[in-house]
């Protein structure tokens, strides 16, 4: 499989890009939520392989669906289903308006700006949402699956503009744009001339129905990390080309300037044997010394130099690390590939949501009891699992301890409200009254919150239905960070090299690396590119995710920033 696109193809924004017609003939790529990889991802980019879903995705597809379908069928009230969304949870929607309710998300949601996402990074933004939802969490109809696949391998995409996510609520503006043009709306590349034109008429053109929304799967097809993601593995995969090319220009450096190779000797690196050092120690050593070394280096071989400069010295330490970053990297958006990342977040398999007894049980397990029905157990009963599902309780109990223990994982909720109780604990009576007087509005506040955790908790007779946090972006913002820095690196050490090529005091070679200095100027103003880039990329890696902002009247109080760092990726 391919590392990098094409190298006739635009990587950047759509202008330049050539027309895709993808040959007759495609390869089959077959998604399954759990095994996609970066090469993988970057492969679907071409636009000369067809996707469809594994039978196994498929079922899980369904049987989300039917989950789904239950709470509809029990008028139950569910976020993102039949409310609405962000500060608006708490709208209840009418039944006969949940359609339009998912279709109202797309549009106001569609409000990204920026140039557009070449129809490569589309491409690989539309398949990783389908695998997505081929977890199964995600709630939408197969259907509704099928025409995502279909408009794939039409090679119908819609126009994204590449900006307008926080990376947060998931890449909510991006993802919108990319259904929007499923629902026949907005604007898409036309397959042939690769021209953006209205999506309904390039839909109709290329025999495809537009989307149909039921209820919660416009918000099923934009609420993740897919954006990020994509051109996270995208920067991953062309990390990777840099980085072996930066071994391979660092030993051509090392020839000409009649370094040694003493700094490469496996014993060195096996003193200090971290992974990346002494791959790229071995493959500089590949390098130098093959079967028949170049004359050049058979020059110098035995010139009886003791040691170089750091920048040929020790590029296996600073080549090393950028190689265990890039892997670092890819393995983490690797599980962010192939992770559901809704919410809310559906899950099939009936009542084992909390297993009675189980050691996966929440940690608010003391205080009041709440049964299925809202009803409040006796303090210190039993919880067990009943029988019908309806009636599943999050919460289990466990014998009530009336000790004050500080390493517990959940506060007590019931014990001594008189201070003099705690009197002996030397120098902290203050701090352990302002304590209990918390802990003492907390345990008023109990059953509301008990209450509060079934409302999240929807269950049919299939499964249930769980408000949570996985669209939040940390993962790979932080890991692009990450990957930035370390390819600045290459960056630093590759124009220090450069240095010492083309100014004589260094290298013993012609000034500029030309004949004739003066009348021919040699790679002088190539130095100074490569001096000014290297400056440049040193302000873009500065870490996007360390800010934050707060957005939707400050219900998402966090967000990532993931995606404004995947145009800092040098």
């Amino acid at each position: 499989m391919p590392n990098t696109l094409p190298a006739n193809r635009s990587v950047g924004t759509a202008a330049g890009i050539l027309p895709s017609n993808p040959p007759t003939e495609r390869t089959v790529c077959v998604l399954d939520g759990h095994s996609l990889t970066c090469e993988k991802l970057m492969e679907l980019s071409t636009g000369n392989v067809e996707l469809t879903l594994s039978a196994a995705a498929w079922d899980k597809v369904n049987r989300g669906r039917h989950v789904i379908d239950q709470i509809l069928d029990k008028n139950e009230v569910a976020y993102g289903i039949n409310t609405g969304f962000g500060m608006f949870s708490d709208v209840i929607v009418a039944p006969d308006q949940l359609s339009q309710l998912q279709v109202n998300l797309i549009r106001s949601h569609a409000a990204g700006v920026g140039p557009p996402l070449s129809r490569e990074r589309t491409r690989m933004l539309l398949a990783l949402r389908v695998n997505v939802i081929a977890c199964g969490h995600s709630g939408a109809r197969p259907e509704t699956v099928e025409k995502m696949l279909a408009a794939f391998n039409k090679d119908c995409l819609s126009v994204v503009p590449c900006q307008g996510t926080v990376g947060a609520s998931g890449d909510l503006a991006p993802l919108a744009h990319l259904c929007l043009g499923l629902l026949g709306e907005g604007l898409m590349w036309d397959p042939q001339s690769a021209e953006p034109k209205p999506a309904g008429e390039v839909l109709e053109r290329h025999g495809l129905e537009p989307l149909q929304l039921g209820p919660k799967e416009g918000l099923a097809l934009i609420n993740g990390t897919q954006l990020i993601s994509s051109l996270g593995s995208e920067a991953v995969m062309r990390s990777i080309n840099v980085a072996r090319c930066a071994d391979i220009t660092c030993a051509l450096s090392l020839e000409v300037l009649m370094g040694t190779h003493n700094a490469f000797h496996p014993k060195i690196h096996a003193a200090r044997p971290h992974s990346g050092q002494n791959l790229v120690a071995s493959r500089i050593r590949g390098l130098l010394e093959p079967e028949k070394p170049s004359k050049l280096f058979e020059s110098h071989r035995y010139s009886g130099k003791v040691q170089d400069a750091y920048t040929l010295r020790c590029v296996a330490q600073v080549h090393g690390v950028v190689f265990e970053t890039i892997d670092f990297v890819k393995r983490l958006l690797e599980v962010e590939l192939n992770s559901a990342t809704d919410n809310p977040m559906i899950f099939t398999g009936g009542a084992d949501f909390y297993p009675t007894g189980s050691a996966k049980a929440p940690v608010c397990t003391r205080g009041r009891i709440v049964s299925g029905d809202g009803a409040a157990a006796s303090k210190g009963s039993a919880a067990t699992t009943p029988a019908g599902v309806s009636s599943l309780s999050p919460i289990h109990s466990t014998p009530h301890d009336s000790s004050l223990n500080l390493d517990d994982s959940f506060p007590l909720l019931d014990g001594p409200d008189d201070a003099s109780d705690i009197s002996d604990l030397n120098g902290a009576r203050k701090e352990i009254q302002k304590m209990r007087a918390l802990l003492k509005n907390f345990k008023q506040e109990n059953t509301a919150l008990n209450t509060h955790l079934m409302e999240t908790l929807l269950l049919g007779t299939s499964g249930f239905i769980i408000s949570g946090g996985n669209f939040h972006g940390e993962y790979p913002a932080k890991a692009l960070d990450y990957l930035a820095i370390g390819i600045q690196e290459l960056a630093n050490i590759s124009e220090r090299r450069m240095e010492r090529l083309v100014n004589p005091a260094l290298s013993n070679l012609p000034a500029f690396l030309v004949q004739n200095g003066g009348l021919n100027s040699g790679f002088m103003i190539a130095h100074c590119t490569a001096a000014a880039l290297t400056s440049e990329n040193k302000v873009l890696c500065h870490p996007s995710s360390v800010d934050t902002l707060s957005t939707s009247a400050a219900k998402e109080d966090l967000v990532s920033l993931g995606e404004a760092l995947r145009r800092e990726v040098p």
